[in-house]
């Protein structure tokens, strides 16, 4: 490629990967959707949905949970996909160099943190002077911040890396090649053991077993396994709900919690706030992490709601305090803000400290719906179907995984601002004392560990090679494990992984390692 070509190449995957920081968190930039429509763009379309959707496997259950950093799977699948494409369509090239580039990655995007605590500090300053439009355009500029470290890197990496790749596929030996392919199919089993890791496997392993059932014996296929789980998870919660009352519908006909207070902020208002809330993450950083992006939110109505510029700069403080929460739920803690913050401005009812402590003890909580529900298990199922389309060459399964990440994003940030704002902090209460926060988290639990185990049969790929001769006839090893137990190496591969993940600090650098050793060792000695 020319440096032209190269550098608007480099543009257009910083842009894409800038998405799930900068602007909205699409999920466009996921290896499954993105290695796809670099492949359209570079021609070779089919090759990019291989490795997406492969990438996509390996880093499912690589989630940036809290304030974690994890290697980054949009810079591994999308430079993965180049890089297959440039080594002229080797697939297995990609889908290797996929980790230690998403290793890399993940020291850049460390960077860009850190670089975002000067924009911070600077914001600080501004708040101070009830600076609004500098406030806003300091937090906008981490936009800039992760574009260049995006557009660098990429652009180094096309343009001296494609050489070097294209030596590398030259020189590289059959049993490496063949071994890295092996260790191509182990690799989902890393994901799929942290997915596990992340939900409570040991309460509910049951329904562990019963997706690995359904789909190994009964061979059915993720959506339908999806389905059946969901009508597990339903009925559990329609039994147990006969036993209970409904609290959460009495409170909403309550008309004692009703304010008698008419309403300051309008659905325009909200509507206000609910488009700043994509760029929430735009300047996070170490220090705050989305305080600038929860601050930037509230702008709007903290303008309509405080007329006195000294009341206006303090709610601008008070709301640049830290906070850290999954982007999408977060928006529950911005509409319940929002209801305290108009009861401070119209009654002075609510002090600074109560709007600083309801911050901090919803985003716990909240974080944990987002990270568990939100990402380990509704982005999951449709990667886990998606990835299975693109593998299988159907361009389709990019946009099975898109489709409802995007209607996810945009009803759920809508929806959480305008009843968080609706019902203040007595909804959460009420849900909490309802339990019905415990019953959502335990039917995605549910759901989650069955397509979980529908997906270590479906994508962990380990055949044994091994034969054996006894009383001269031959035996294939592999077909005596099928006849015993089908799918059993790739479900004792996965829980070791497991294993590994809960009693080792860095547990998953050890299990991607250990999945090449499995792979090329394995080809070396003839074993698999």
């Amino acid at each position: 490629m020319t440096t032209p070509v190269v550098l608007a190449l480099s543009a257009f995957i910083a842009l894409l990967i800038l998405e799930n920081y900068g602007y909205g968190y699409w999920m466009i930039s996921r290896p499954i959707v993105g290695g796809a429509l670099l492949g359209l763009i570079m021609g070779n379309l089919p090759v990019g949905l291989l490795v997406g959707g492969s990438v996509e496997l390996m880093f499912m259950g690589v989630l940036p949970i809290g304030g974690s950093v994890p290697p980054n799977a949009q810079i591994a699948g999308l430079i993965g996909t180049a890089f297959a494409i440039l080594a002229g369509g080797k697939a297995e090239i990609g889908i290797t160099l996929a980790i230690p580039v998403g290793i890399l990655a993940q020291f850049l995007i460390m960077l860009a943190w850190n670089v975002n605590i000067i924009l911070v500090h600077r914001a600080d300053k501004y708040i101070k002077e009830g600076n609004t439009r500098k406030v806003e355009i300091t937090h906008m500029f981490g936009l800039v911040v992760f574009f260049i470290i995006f557009f660098v890197s990429t652009f180094l990496a096309l343009q001296f890396g494609s050489k070097w790749v294209s030596n590398l596929v030259a020189n590289i030996p059959a049993w490496l090649s063949d071994g890295l392919k092996m260790s191509a199919a182990i690799l989902p089993a890393v994901g799929m053991a942290m997915l596990v890791k992340m939900m409570d496997a040991k309460r509910y392993w049951p329904f562990l077993l019963l997706g690995f059932v359904l789909a190994e014996y009964l061979k059915l296929n993720i959506l339908a396994i999806s389905l059946l789980g969901l009508a597990i998870a339903a009925g559990t919660f329609s039994l147990s709900k006969s036993n209970e009352t409904d609290s959460l519908s009495n409170f909403t006909n309550d008309k004692e919690s009703e304010s008698n207070i008419k309403p300051v902020l309008d659905k325009s208002d909200l509507r206000k706030v609910f488009l700043r809330s994509f760029f929430s993450m735009t300047s996070i950083n170490y220090e705050r992490y989305c305080n600038l992006g929860f601050c930037f939110a509230m702008i709007p109505a903290l303008k309509k709601l405080y007329k006195d510029p000294t009341e206006y700069k303090a709610a601008l403080a008070r709301n640049n305090e830290f906070f850290n929460c999954h982007p999408y739920t977060g928006n529950a803690v911005l509409g319940v803000t929002l209801a305290l913050e108009e009861k401070k401005a119209t009654t002075n009812e609510i002090s600074s400290e109560v709007i600083s402590s309801t911050k901090a003890a919803l985003m716990g909580p909240l974080s944990g719906i987002g990270d568990s529900v939100f990402k380990a298990t509704f982005m999951t199922i449709f990667a886990a179907i998606g990835a299975g389309m693109c593998l299988a060459g159907n361009a389709f399964g990019p946009i099975i995984f898109i489709v409802p990440n995007v209607l996810l994003n945009v009803l759920s940030r809508w929806y959480f601002i305008k009843y968080g704002y609706k019902f203040g902090i007595s909804l959460v209460n009420k849900i909490h004392e309802s339990n019905l926060l415990n019953k959502f988290v335990q039917g995605a639990t549910i759901v989650g560990l069955m397509v979980t185990a529908a997906m270590v049969i479906s994508f962990v790929k380990v055949p044994i090679a091994l034969t054996a001769t006894f009383g001269g006839k031959k035996i294939v090893v592999q077909d005596m494990l099928d006849q015993i137990l089908p799918g059993l190496i790739p479900v004792v591969i996965t829980w070791g992984f497991y294993e590994i993940l809960n009693k080792l600090k860095h547990g998953n650098y050890i299990c991607i390692l250990l999945s090449f050793a499995i792979g090329i060792l394995g080809k070396v000695f003839a074993i698999i």
